[in-house]
């Protein structure tokens, strides 16, 4: 479905300025409340670590969950609560405060982001809240509120209080993609789970009836066979529930056999999406990353999470060329952060962050124009070639705003090489010219007289 939203302005291609993304300031009447319920979304949601007062609250907020819960484990030791009870007391209050600010600050700048007030405001903030991070958030500090409150015993909470320490999903790229493969991978753990039900049910029936008479107060029963084929299929084997039968040493084997096979299966689903999931993001490309992105304005929520199905997240080293002129052009990028120059014959070009290059992609066998290399380390994501031309058979906009770029690109490179040419004209007429006066000096001065004999 093609984004009904119809942009006039043009997208501006490089960004020379190094600044930082940050919100606009109000224009037109806009109030304070407004700006600072904006900036308290950039500030939470968006990720936007790039700012200096970005990177302070997030290490903040980290190295309060690691506090937390080396809290909750030093309150079990006698020899250290008792002396320090009333710190730990103090320590326990102002967590609490600090993390019901951040509850509060993030419902209450859920609205910036579009697709939670496309709800209404209040319908949108509880679908905000119902999200998992934001349920963890909740666990983490109700409970404890409930129990200062009510005087409920704080060992009872501490299993609360423990919830903090998931918290950290929200700064770690790498949980982020555990959880993401957890989601895309549900079907295959759903039916590798529904195959190891199958298989203990089995095997304990196998087992029940082998050696059912032989041990009735083990294997007597369903559930006790079901017990112990769980447990040898895991391979724990506690040892509490041995075959005494020949019959049934030779079930427990299959059984154990088996159960190397299973329990290896959704290892290797999730290990196999981890692994790839984070070759493919090396940095997290965030809704509200493309939606910042001068190129995606204008694209309705539809649209952006369809392209966001599509990129890879590279990091780009400093000195690394990201393309190189002459090659195939197999890919198509838009730099994040971090500034870059792109070359063309003699003419230079310094790229910004929101800058887009490698153009060419969107054609078939299509070589790059330009060799771009990175100043700094860059977070650049990048479209390839095929996925790019899909996305611009889908939203005509997108591939109207790059071929703009492209084609003026074209047109600034045809003036440089212009410019470049009348130098060189200009520098070789110069020459000449000197020659020439040279030449015209040499044939109007007198011959010298010959000596006389």
């Amino acid at each position: 479905m093609q984004s009904a939203v119809n942009v006039t302005a043009e997208v501006p291609r490089r960004d020379p300025t190094r600044e930082n993304v940050s919100p606009a300031p109000a224009e037109h009447g806009g109030s304070t409340s407004m700006d600072l319920r904006q900036w308290t979304h950039v500030l939470l949601e968006e990720g936007n670590a790039e700012s200096f007062w970005a990177r302070i609250i997030e290490g903040f907020l980290i190295v309060l969950i690691v506090a937390n819960v080396a809290a909750v484990a030093l309150e079990t030791i006698p020899s250290i609560y008792t002396p320090f009870a009333r710190l730990f007391k103090i320590f326990e209050e102002f967590s609490l405060a600090i993390y019901t600010v951040e509850y509060i600050a993030r419902i209450w700048s859920a609205v910036e982001d579009p697709r939670v007030a496309v709800r209404g405001a209040w319908r949108g903030r509880l679908a905000f809240a119902l999200r998992p991070l934001m349920i963890v958030d909740f666990l983490a500090v109700v409970p404890s509120l409930v129990g200062q409150f009510f005087g409920f015993d704080l060992r009872v909470l501490r299993i609360f209080r423990l919830f903090r320490l998931l918290k950290l999903a929200r700064y770690s790229q790498a949980l982020q993609a555990l959880l993401s493969v957890l989601l895309a991978e549900r079907s295959a753990l759903f039916a590798s789970t529904i195959l190891l039900l199958a298989t203990m049910c089995f095997f304990g029936e196998l087992m029940h009836l082998a050696e059912g008479s032989v041990q009735p107060q083990a294997l007597g029963t369903m559930p006790g066979a079901m017990y112990w084929a769980i447990t040898t299929l895991a391979t724990v084997g506690y040892g509490d529930i041995v075959p005494v039968t020949a019959l049934g040493k030779f079930i427990a084997g299959c059984t154990m056999v088996i159960g190397l096979a299973l329990f290896a299966l959704p290892i290797g689903i999730i290990a196999n999406g981890f692994v790839t999931g984070l070759s493919r993001r090396r940095f997290a490309i965030t809704w509200t990353m493309l939606r910042r992105q001068p190129l995606f304005q204008g694209l309705d929520i539809e649209a952006l999470n369809t392209v966001l199905e599509v990129p890879t997240a590279v990091i780009a080293r400093e000195h690394a060329q990201v393309t190189v002129a002459g090659k195939e052009a197999l890919e198509f990028y838009l730099i994040v952060s971090g500034h870059a120059c792109a070359e063309t014959g003699e003419h230079l070009e310094e790229l910004g962050p929101g800058a887009i290059f490698g153009e060419e992609a969107l054609y078939h066998s299509a070589n790059y124009s330009q060799t771009v290399t990175a100043e700094t380390d860059m977070r650049v994501i990048a479209f390839p070639g095929d996925e790019l031309r899909r996305l611009c058979r889908k939203y005509p906009l997108l591939q109207q705003r790059i071929e703009q770029a492209l084609a003026r690109d074209g047109r600034d490179r045809a003036a440089a090489t212009r410019i470049r040419r009348l130098d060189d004209l200009e520098a070789e007429n110069t020459r000449l010219r000197r020659i020439l006066s040279d030449l015209m000096i040499h044939r109007v001065e007198p011959a010298s007289p010959e000596p006389a004999g």
